[in-house]
């Protein structure tokens, strides 16, 4: 045995995953997330007793807490539970480096993901002050994605030392030896995350839902191009999508945005923190919320990292566009099943209905690659845990 203990807490839909770690005769102990989605209300009742233990385990100190990105299903229960953090020893927290809150001066190009997050705040508080009802899933992604001001605040003021803002390629400690025998590598989120959404379809609807709301997107021959525009398109010309596809954006965009709020939902995700741990001969990746976009970055910059793994936090809950199948031949190649361990928090029949969450045909792949797959979903105590 290594000496790594991995406790993934039971929150619901959402993640919470505490790494004890050896560093020589010390015990490190990282804290990754602690979050619940919003329409999974009964998993608030389990928080307190979550973070008393957490507290137990890591004897009132931990060494670092990582926020992979701002969603409530990741960050929530460190601002429910501040009672009990505000207590604890918190070394130092760490942050993307879009959570930074100069973030958007610095990156002009990704203002636009902002001024879409605005525009959904809007359309929410319209909704409200209508008096409609939302259905339950899609007020929950609203929530979800609008709703974490405060929290973030909290975690910004949580560590003694100051805050550690994350990019992949960027200064500071995107890849670095954190300690005498533990190494932590920094594979997303890209610094200017505008180029998740630079090509193909991803770029040709970002277009159609600046355009619908109102915001000026120069095209690649420096013209913009606005709503009217949109239900004009020239024949054949959808803009990267079928015409069919074309057809149903503009009826989303027309009645309620919520293609804006799910595009919102996937920029967010795509600004998790991907990480990989060395520490006692074992690696270990935890890939937040990392969608397709993002593996993409990852697969081209990040070669050099892309090894076999002995524990994978699975991206997304175990989500259908969270884990590009074809990597998992680098990650968890078959023939090493019997050295790798396999973790998804996850619940289903809390999100997804064409593609339930979390994706059978995923858990499947996963088994074949590994000695114990682990999930948070359905389990009656506070945690599950692994030893590597």
């Amino acid at each position: 045995m290594s000496g790594i203990t991995i406790r993934a807490y039971v929150v619901g839909f959402g993640d919470c995953v505490l790494l004890s770690l050896p560093d020589g005769a010390a015990t490190r102990h990282v804290l990754v997330d602690f979050g619940r989605a919003p329409n999974d209300a009964e998993s608030l009742q389990r928080f307190p007793a979550i973070a008393r233990d957490i507290e137990q385990v890591c004897h009132g100190h931990l060494d670092l807490v990582i926020a992979t990105h701002e969603h409530l299903d990741h960050i929530e229960g460190f601002y429910r539970e501040r009672a009990i953090f505000d207590r604890m020893r918190v070394d130092q927290v760490w942050l993307g480096l879009p959570s930074h809150p100069d973030y958007y001066a610095n990156y002009p190009k990704a203002q636009l993901k902002k001024r879409l997050h605005d525009s959904v705040r809007a359309f929410s508080q319209s909704v409200h002050q209508r008096g409609l009802v939302l259905h339950p899933g899609f007020r929950s992604l609203l929530e979800n994605n609008l709703s974490n001001k405060d929290r973030m605040n909290y975690l910004r003021t949580l560590g003694k030392k100051p805050v550690v803002y994350l990019a992949r390629g960027s200064k500071g400690i995107a890849a670095t030896r954190w300690s005498k025998k533990i190494s932590i590598h920094v594979l997303a989120p890209e610094e200017d995350t505008s180029v998740y959404y630079a090509s193909g379809r991803a770029r040709a609807r970002l277009r159609a839902l600046a355009a619908a709301e109102g915001i000026a997107l120069p095209d690649d021959e420096g013209q913009s191009w606005t709503f009217a525009d949109v239900p004009r398109a020239k024949p054949n010309d959808h803009r990267g999508f079928s015409r069919s596809d074309f057809e149903r954006l503009r009826r989303a965009i027309r009645e309620d945005g919520v293609a804006a709020a799910r595009l919102i939902d996937r920029a967010e995700n795509n600004t998790s923190l991907c990480l990989i741990f060395e520490v006692a001969g074992k690696r270990l990746m935890l890939a937040g919320d990392a969608e397709l976009e993002s593996w993409a970055h990852i697969q081209r910059h990040c070669t050099q990292h892309l090894k076999p793994v002995d524990f994978l936090k699975v991206s997304h809950h175990g989500s259908h566009n969270g884990t590009p199948p074809e990597l998992l031949d680098t990650l968890l190649p078959v023939r090493r099943a019997a050295r790798a361990s396999v973790l998804v928090s996850t619940k289903r029949n809390v999100y997804g209905t064409q593609n339930p969450v979390p994706d059978e045909a995923l858990l499947n792949n996963l088994r074949r690659r590994c000695h114990q797959l682990k999930t948070t979903d359905g389990v009656t105590g506070n945690c599950v845990t692994l030893t590597l």
